[in-house]
């Protein structure tokens, strides 16, 4: 009797360490699965339907009390905090030459969206606001378009010099890494979308939503998108590093008194050039 008690008792033994093997397979399976995938123009919604994902900043409705200046001084870019001043892959930087690479293509599916602008008086900007959607792809990558933003003159220089103004189109991956896309721009002929815009450009930190009134960040991007594309950072407090920039070569047209329409709100706001520090530029094949 006593070697078959034995062999019972250890044959439900190991009946229970397959199970419990089995079981844990199963649920290390279960958990591997990957997300459900995400197509481009897909729209995400974290913080509920219709939110701004908006890097996660609040903006709108602030009180006027900038932490920093452009100008000379104790608050001036050569005071700016933390790694703004000990950061060695800092922007905006001087494009002088590119190397030729084989470089995931942007994928630009900008859809149009109600008008959402913000007077952001303590980082010297108009922004428009963007609802979470996945509407920029880089190769298969998604990011999505959370704010454009206006600076005079643009901040990136190519050959030594800088656009009179620029868009900076910021987007954000799901992994939260910030890609920058800017366009310089250049006087020629009236925007249309600058029109709207300009006519909507609220009190100094205030926001405005227009629902109903559609626009499309694709209406401030050229025809020709070629760029050259360097890792960088922000370029304002903190100056946060691991950015991708991408500078569009070709420029958009606004008509001169656009231009001037914008510096009545602000102007001389960009950042000073920052070593290139042996960073690789590159442009497409």
């Amino acid at each position: 009797m006593f070697p078959c008690t034995v062999l019972c008792i250890t044959t439900t033994v190991l009946r229970c360490l397959f199970f419990l093997i089995f079981l844990s397979a199963f649920c290390a399976a279960q958990v591997a699965q990957p997300a459900e995938k995400v197509e481009p123009g897909e729209h995400q919604h974290e913080h509920g339907q219709g939110e701004h994902h908006h890097l996660h900043l609040v903006l709108g409705e602030e009180k006027c009390a900038p932490t920093y200046t452009y100008d000379d001084g104790p608050l001036g870019p050569s005071h700016w905090p933390e790694v703004c001043n000990t950061g060695k892959m800092q922007a905006p930087i001087g494009i002088e030459h590119a190397e030729k690479l084989l470089i995931p293509s942007l994928k630009f599916s900008y859809q149009p969206s109600d008008l959402d602008i913000v007077n952001d008086c303590n980082q010297y900007r108009i922004l428009v606001k963007f609802p979470d959607n996945y509407w920029l792809t880089v190769g298969k990558r998604p990011y999505f378009l959370s704010e454009l933003h206006f600076r005079v003159p643009g901040e990136n220089a190519v050959n030594g010099k800088r656009p009179r103004m620029s868009v900076q189109f910021v987007h954000f991956s799901p992994e939260g890494v910030f890609l920058i896309v800017e366009v310089p721009v250049v006087a020629g002929k009236e925007n249309p979308l600058i029109k709207i815009l300009w006519e909507n450009i609220p009190e100094p930190g205030k926001e405005k939503k227009v629902p109903g009134l559609k626009i499309n960040a694709a209406d401030l991007l050229p025809a020709d998108r070629n760029y050259y594309r360097f890792p960088g950072s922000l370029t304002t407090p903190i100056c946060n590093e691991g950015v991708q920039w991408y500078v569009i070569k070709n420029p958009i047209e606004m008509s001169e008194a656009q231009i001037v329409e914008y510096t009545k709100h602000y102007h001389d706001v960009a950042r000073p050039l920052q070593p290139l520090n042996g960073r690789p530029v590159h442009e497409p094949q």
